[in-house]
């Protein structure tokens, strides 16, 4: 639109320099600066145009690589944030697991003791067959060697101590 009425005047600035002789009776030198003069003026419009139209892209595409920069560094921040998840997720199962083999050594522990502590005499190696004890009759520790429950023990169970 700012090109249309550059133009406009300046072909208007033209008309005038151009008509002007005829009805001024001006000398042709005169026409010739007015024609000169219309001339830079039209050129300096033009390329005022030209360069707000290379700001203008500019600005643009500047906006664009802004946009493009930021979309790109939230798409690494949330996939750092999953990764850092995850890792936090694993490490959070191991230490769970971790716990629980603590635990059932800890217990397999316990009735080992609980084992070494009874006294031998209370179910002597030939005096309780393991046919002869049903479950629940002979309790953990009990029996020696780990056959507490019908014959299956500690060990049988699946209680280590590490």
């Amino acid at each position: 639109m700012r090109f249309l009425f550059a133009f406009v005047a300046v072909l208007g600035y033209a008309s005038a320099g151009l008509i002007s002789p005829l009805v001024l009776g001006v000398n042709p030198g005169d026409a010739q600066a007015a024609a000169i003069d219309a001339t830079v003026v039209a050129t300096d419009t033009a390329r005022a145009i030209g360069e707000g139209q290379a700001r203008a892209a500019e600005a643009a595409i500047q906006y664009n690589t802004e946009a493009v920069r930021q979309a790109s560094e939230t798409a690494r921040d949330i996939n750092e944030n999953a990764y850092w998840g995850g890792v936090a997720a694993s490490q959070n199962l191991v230490a769970a697991a971790q716990s629980q083999a603590a635990a059932l050594s800890g217990a397999a522990a316990a009735a080992r003791a609980a084992h070494v502590a009874a006294p031998l005499a209370v179910a002597p190696y030939a005096a309780a067959p393991y046919a002869a004890a049903p479950l629940g009759v002979a309790p953990l520790g009990v029996a020696p060697y780990g056959l507490g429950v019908a014959g299956l023990g500690v060990h049988g169970l699946g209680l280590r101590a590490w």
